[in-house]
């Protein structure tokens, strides 16, 4: 009997554990072993290289991204391209992930740490992300729920640095697979969006450059209007300008520079085009470049604050590169060293402008939703384009400027030439410095315009008779003025004019 018990018992515990192997093996193929895990990856063996698509999903949300012919693209999107760098950061992310810490944690507890896988029942603030890893076959790579996001304890001199610029921060992760433990992963994930329209690839959409000119057609002739430029930067001209119509730059420069760098906030589904409006658009705009493109603008009906939106460009791009005249002797101006670096410069150019190009030719048939301010510039009327009537003149309408004010004299403007003549008690006259000015009497100047204004010999009259006794202050240099000339020897001619 005690045979036959030992036996039963060790294959028990052989299963037992064995159970408990596996379950071990199963674990350290997701996060390694338990006693090293920390500071090792989360997601061992994960290479990034391999994903061919993934998928998020949130208890409301859910996006699918995945490779086709070599390049990202959103399914739910008819395969509108992915946003590259959205892919790169959620993959460099995931790549990243290292063990800071491994926590037994029940089923009942996930929902604190929003780790519950999301699906069902499942409470919105309990879910967390589910992340799905896929390979070109479909087989399931890689996947876990990202859970709560553990905000850091800065001390109180550090918190004003804290600008929340997205930097990835430490966060709860349950790794498909391992039941009983989660991790407390040191650098977690900086985006991890579920919403579709913010996986689409949105910098490549409109650039439009060196615009010459803007043509705009409404349902009206006040939403009519066409400004132009003749050369590239310059000043731009209302066409067709009518009597009194003088545009305004200024109101005018949006037009210059419209879609210079447009973006969408969401691509329509071939179903929802109906409700678009753009076979009655609201605004049609054909813009011309200096570089050949022709662009043609449709602006439909609203979403909200948004407006349907889709556009075509054509273009005759230069092949051959225009070179510089020759002298007047009839010589190149450049050297063949010069020439041939503008040539490889041209031809560098000129395929990034093809590759653009194709690039917008290939969104032809895709209709957008796009914000108000980037097709506001093509949605003002005519008037709101031009000067208004009141800021031709300084003075609004039915005003006369005001009269200067009188009774105030203006500042006199003085100006020392040169310090004044000094008399001495002898009655010598000594000149400072050389030549010597001296302006007699200065203050009835001031006060002739005022008081006489109409006779241009006013000034003589000796209407500001009280003022000069200010003058003979020195009461024996009275006489001076008329007798300077008498006594001064040497210094007497230049004290003629004085006498005046």
């Amino acid at each position: 009997m005690k045979k036959q018990q030992i036996v039963v018992l060790g294959a028990v515990l052989a299963v037992v554990g064995g159970a408990a192997g596996y379950k071990v093996i199963k674990r350290g193929k997701a996060i390694g072993s338990k006693g090293a895990a920390v500071g090792q990856d989360v997601l061992k063996d994960f290479r990034a290289a391999d994903v061919a698509s993934f998928s998020i999903k949130t208890q409301t949300q859910e996006v699918t991204v995945e490779q086709k012919d070599g390049k990202w693209v959103v399914p739910a999107k008819e395969n509108f391209p992915a946003s590259l760098e959205a892919v790169n950061a959620l993959l460099d992310n995931a790549l990243g992930l290292k063990v800071g810490e491994t926590q037994r944690v029940g089923a009942s507890q996930l929902g604190q740490v929003k780790l519950k896988k999301p699906g069902g029942d499942t409470l919105v603030e309990e879910a967390g992300t589910f992340v799905s890893f896929r390979d070109s076959a479909g087989k399931e790579i890689a996947s876990f729920v990202a859970g709560k996001i553990i905000e850091p304890e800065n001390d109180q001199g550090m918190q004003q640095f804290n600008f929340g610029n997205g930097a990835p921060k430490a966060q709860y992760i349950k790794v498909t697979g391992v039941d009983d433990y989660v991790i407390k992963a040191r650098d977690g994930f900086s985006r991890l969006e579920a919403e579709v329209k913010n996986w689409l690839e949105k910098q490549d959409f409109l650039k439009i450059e060196k615009i010459k000119s803007v043509a705009v057609k409404g349902a009206t002739p006040e939403e009519t209007w066409t400004v132009t430029r003749e050369t590239e930067g310059g000043p731009l001209v209302l066409a067709e300008a009518q009597p009194g119509e003088e545009l305004d730059t200024t109101k005018a420069s949006g037009a210059g520079s419209v879609f210079s760098w447009a973006q969408f906030t969401d691509v329509v589904a071939t179903e929802d085009k109906g409700k678009a409006g753009l076979d009655k658009p609201s605004r049609t705009a054909v813009i011309d470049t200096f570089d050949g493109a022709t662009y043609t603008v449709n602006v439909g009906a609203t979403e909200g604050e948004d407006y349907y939106f889709a556009f075509t460009v054509d273009a005759k791009l230069q092949e051959q590169r225009t070179p510089p005249p020759p002298d007047k002797d009839g010589k190149p101006t450049e050297t063949e060293e010069q020439k041939k670096a503008a040539d490889e410069e041209f031809a560098k150019t000129l395929e990034i402008k093809k590759a653009k190009l194709a690039a917008e030719q290939a969104l032809k048939d895709r209709v957008f939703l796009v914000a108000k301010f980037t097709v506001d510039p093509i949605l003002k009327k005519r008037a709101e384009l031009l000067k208004d009537a009141a800021s031709a003149t300084d003075t609004p309408p039915g005003q006369t400027p005001p009269p200067p004010i009188s009774g105030i004299p203006m500042p006199l403007r003085t100006s020392a030439v040169t310090p004044p003549v000094e008399v001495k008690a002898n009655g010598k006259i000594e000149a400072v410095t050389e030549p010597v000015t001296v302006e007699i009497p200065a203050p009835a100047t001031p006060p002739a315009p005022s008081v006489v204004p109409p006779p241009p010999t006013a000034p003589e009259a000796p209407v500001p008779a009280p003022v000069p006794p200010a003058e003979p202050a020195p009461a024996p240099a009275a006489p001076a003025p008329e007798a300077a000339p008498a006594p001064a020897p040497a210094p007497a001619a230049p004290e003629a004019p004085k006498a005046e």
